[in-house]
């Protein structure tokens, strides 16, 4: 029988990182959006603005690196979070990781193409990133690989060699219209 040395699994670690390093491509990923409470109006219960100027604000706040004044209305929606009720601003992370194109059938070497109408190939991708994303891609709401906007449809899993969890792997469907499995 042959000896499997004990440090095999992280030496593997090792060289898995150094082609997903040298592989990888961005991917960004829309988690979702921080939200604040407008300063500027009244707000039920519930959240929603009640459209009515909220008079205690009189000293500009900073929120999401921007200056909000008061503004003062009388009738219609509030100027600053438009009737909502709250500002919000988007949170997207940049991660790094392995991309692949169609990973389920029998053509598994797929891309893209680019063609004079637009983009056209496959609409499901399979991403392998290092474990520390595990948490981004399982909350994320969307995704954009390769310029192209995609939803989670699996939630990631993380794969071991041996005892060592080196990569978390995620499916993700393309959400733009055209985009059809060959």
């Amino acid at each position: 029988m042959g000896y499997v040395p004990n440090n095999l699994p992280r030496e593997i670690k090792n060289v898995f990182n150094s082609i997903r390093k040298e592989l990888s491509r961005k991917l960004y990923l829309k988690l979702e959006p921080n939200k604040e409470d407008c300063p500027n109006c009244l707000t039920s219960a519930t959240g929603d603005s009640l459209d009515k100027f909220d008079s205690s604000f009189v000293t500009p706040v900073e929120i999401f690196g921007n200056i909000i004044s008061p503004s003062s209305f009388s009738r219609g929606r509030c100027p600053v979070c438009y009737g909502k009720g709250y500002l919000e601003q988007e949170n997207i992370v940049c991660i790094r990781g392995l991309v692949l194109w169609n990973p389920i059938g029998e053509d598994s070497r797929g891309d893209l193409q680019r063609t004079p109408v637009g983009i056209e190939g496959y609409n499901i991708v399979q991403v392998k990133a290092d474990k520390c994303y595990y948490e981004s891609l399982r909350d994320c709401v969307g995704a954009v690989i390769d310029g192209v906007d995609c939803e989670l449809q699996v939630p990631p899993t993380l794969r071991n060699v041996g005892p060592v969890e080196i990569t978390a792997v995620a499916y993700f469907i393309t959400t733009d219209v055209g985009h059809t499995v060959r």
